[in-house]
């Protein structure tokens, strides 16, 4: 049996403004396998004068889900702080504690609220794990994350296992020192970033919590917490038939500017996660995924959608 072999060549061009330039010529390979062997081609490029778009993020990186073919790098491989972003490693080490354990109940210290700049919860609030998960994913709740990582192996061990997760991902530039991403310490590359939410989606939990745009979250005190998203494209056309985002994470920092990663399919099915690191402000974030978003899916074809061609 022949493996099928994708090689795929980016090459990128970064111009000095904050605003850049990025140009990706692109070449896909492949050998010949057996025809009961289906093959999946990387995208390619059907507008050759569209040679790239502008972005303000300091790092970008977008890539086909399916194939891991590379579509766009820009400072993707620089080690920055990751702020919030953190949370999606957070999510998957709860989960591989067991499903089992998600109906269980968290309460919440005066240790886990301190660093909650939105104080979403009050101090001695219960809620489970399952509904703590969605606060943390859906609004970002700093306190549900520090409340996971105490409640489930205590947050010294919960750090460990962060860490030991993304290692098991064979990825080599995250370091976590917390559940949440507050320290800047808890770094990654771009490249790295799209591989973890691209796991993190592959968790059946994950992927509905970050379709959701607004929860309400009742504590065992009665008390009912409304939660948005911090996911302001749910509200765009990317979310509205025939597309769909499948899945999305921010994250914002002084020292990590303003971050986002998400993942979009197109109305033939097909997915491409980007990432958008170190932003300058609040909206720029949203601005350069939807922008790169839409970019690719009008200047990239896939071999199914084009009669294989």
């Amino acid at each position: 049996m022949f493996d099928a072999i994708i090689r795929l060549l980016t090459i990128v061009s970064i111009a000095t403004a904050q605003a850049t330039v990025i140009t990706i010529p692109f070449q896909v390979d492949a050998v010949s396998v057996p025809l009961n062997e289906q093959v999946i081609l990387a995208p390619h490029r059907v507008d050759e004068a569209r040679i790239g778009v502008e972005t303000s993020s300091d790092h970008v990186f977008a890539a086909d889900v399916s194939t891991g073919a590379v579509l766009i790098s820009k400072g993707a491989h620089d080690v920055v702080p990751i702020a919030s972003l953190t949370k999606l490693v957070t999510a998957m080490v709860v989960l591989d504690q067991g499903r089992d354990t998600l109906d269980q109940t968290v309460h919440f210290l005066d240790a886990d609220i301190r660093d909650d700049s939105h104080r979403t919860f009050r101090v001695g609030e219960e809620v489970t794990r399952r509904q703590a998960l969605q606060a943390l994913l859906i609004g970002s709740v700093n306190s549900a994350g520090d409340a996971l990582a105490r409640d489930t192996l205590g947050r010294e061990q919960f750090v460990e296992a962060m860490n030991a997760k993304t290692r098991s991902m064979h990825l080599a530039s995250p370091t976590f020192v917390d559940p949440t991403g507050i320290s800047k310490s808890n770094q990654a590359s771009a490249a790295d970033v799209a591989a973890i939410l691209t796991t993190a989606l592959s968790y059946p939990e994950i992927r509905e919590i970050t379709e959701k745009s607004r929860i309400v979250i009742v504590g065992k005190s009665g008390e009912e917490y409304r939660i948005n998203s911090t996911n302001l494209l749910l509200a765009s056309y990317l979310n509205e038939d025939p597309y769909h985002i499948v899945g999305a994470k921010t994250g914002s920092l002084p020292d990590a500017g303003y971050s986002m990663a998400q993942v979009t399919r197109n109305p033939q099915g097909h997915e491409i996660v980007v990432v958008a690191l170190a932003g300058p402000d609040h909206f720029s974030r949203y601005a350069d995924i939807k922008l790169v978003t839409g970019w690719i899916f009008d200047t990239f074809t896939w071999n199914d959608e084009d009669g294989g061609n």
